[in-house]
């Protein structure tokens, strides 16, 4: 069908046309999925992408000339993976902040609610008080918690290309920092312990860093584990900091902080690290 055949067509019949065309392109199974799609996984050939994305399209032209946002709005909602990323990368129009949550949440394998939630969850502010060194240890726990997982949900905002949300997720890092500061001056940093085997994958990252200190061996293989596991910005980092403590065990890491921690400060030789 041509442009204008879409055009004339009721916008029912076009929300129905766009979830068939995007099942069709199999866009949102091909991102989910990427190169691990499981044996059973029906995935559509790149031809059938093509084809079904440019039809996609057209009628997404159609749409942005008839449909509302309220009419929109159920596409970035849907349950359907090919159905939310066409929405998201034809229709963002509609809804933006909706539209990115839906490819996030696509990518993370969550609905696009739960996402956009994250998304908030990583932009809240910390209240200012009590200060760090007014917390009791109790507090200063709950806090480290806290931080780590709004720098978790920074996987959830557009830290890479948006100046306010990289300002964000900095900042979060910062606060971590002087957390891992303040529990390592309190002589705290056995309570990083069990974070090592918790769920959140930036609790771990800034235990594992800390805990090199006080439980070398258990500390290197969390850190080893994130090396191959975690995200590629965890990845990273674990890696950094973990060959930097091996091998340049006077010198690193110097901080508090991703490359950092103050956790490498001290010498160990490579020996001592693996055998705790």
């Amino acid at each position: 069908m041509s442009p204008e055949d879409y055009v004339q067509m009721p916008t029912e019949r076009l929300l129905r046309l766009f979830a068939e065309s995007a099942n069709e392109s199999g866009v949102g199974r091909v991102f989910q999925y990427g190169g691990g799609a499981p044996p059973d996984a029906f995935l559509p050939t790149r031809e059938e992408t093509n084809r079904g994305f440019a039809e996609n399209a057209a009628i997404a032209g159609a749409l942005s000339c008839k449909a509302t946002t309220l009419e929109i709005e159920p596409l970035f909602d849907s349950d359907d993976p090919d159905i939310r990323i066409c929405a998201a990368a034809l229709l963002s129009g509609f809804a933006p902040a909706l539209s990115e949550a839906a490819w996030r949440g696509v990518m993370a394998k969550c609905s696009t609610r739960e996402a956009l939630a994250r998304g908030e969850r990583a932009r809240a502010l910390p209240p200012a008080r009590p200060t760090l060194a007014e917390m009791d240890d109790d507090a200063l726990m709950a806090r480290f918690e806290d931080a780590a997982e709004r720098l978790t949900a920074c996987r959830f905002i557009d830290w890479r290309d948006d100046e306010r949300d990289a300002e964000v997720r900095n900042a979060i890092i910062v606060e971590q920092t002087e957390i891992g500061a303040e529990i390592r001056r309190r002589g705290m940093l056995a309570r990083l312990l069990p974070y090592l085997d918790g769920a959140d994958p930036s609790a771990r990252l800034f235990a594992a860093l800390g805990c090199l200190r006080i439980a070398a061996a258990k500390a290197a293989a969390t850190l080893e584990e994130i090396g191959v596991n975690g995200s590629l910005d965890d990845r990273a980092v674990a890696l950094e900091n973990l060959e930097r403590w091996r091998n340049r065990p006077c010198a690193a890491p110097s901080g508090d902080g991703p490359s950092g921690w103050r956790a490498g400060v001290g010498c160990a030789t490579k020996a001592q690290v693996d055998a705790g």
